[in-house]
């Protein structure tokens, strides 16, 4: 029987989300309504993330961060940050999207 890519994900994301609690699943809904993302890293964490960003294959240039922002870095005419209030840390897409990968690859 044949499936098509998209049933096939749509199936495989369907399993995944059984598998992630309720409370879980409304909360990343929230988030990707919001397009910010509270807490996804500790503090202690960016200047590592900082640094993969910024090796040779990511190219990433790391800028100075402004008042209230623990990281900044642009690439090719993209500007992201990661803001930190004191007590938790506030990031958008591109940086969830990125934090992800790396988590993916560090070793």
């Amino acid at each position: 029987m044949y499936i098509s890519c998209v049933q096939y994900v749509l199936t495989i994301g369907r399993d995944l989300m059984e598998k992630i609690s309720r409370k879980a699943q409304r909360k990343m809904a929230a988030n990707a309504v919001r397009g910010k993302w509270y807490n996804l890293m500790q503090p202690d964490e960016i200047p590592m993330f900082a640094a993969w960003l910024s090796n040779d294959f990511h190219e990433w240039q790391m800028q100075s961060p402004d008042t209230g922002e623990a990281m900044r870095a642009y690439k090719n005419g993209r500007t992201i940050t990661i803001r930190y209030d004191g007590r938790r840390t506030i990031c958008g897409r591109c940086v969830m999207a990125l934090w992800y990968t790396y988590q993916c690859f560090k070793e």
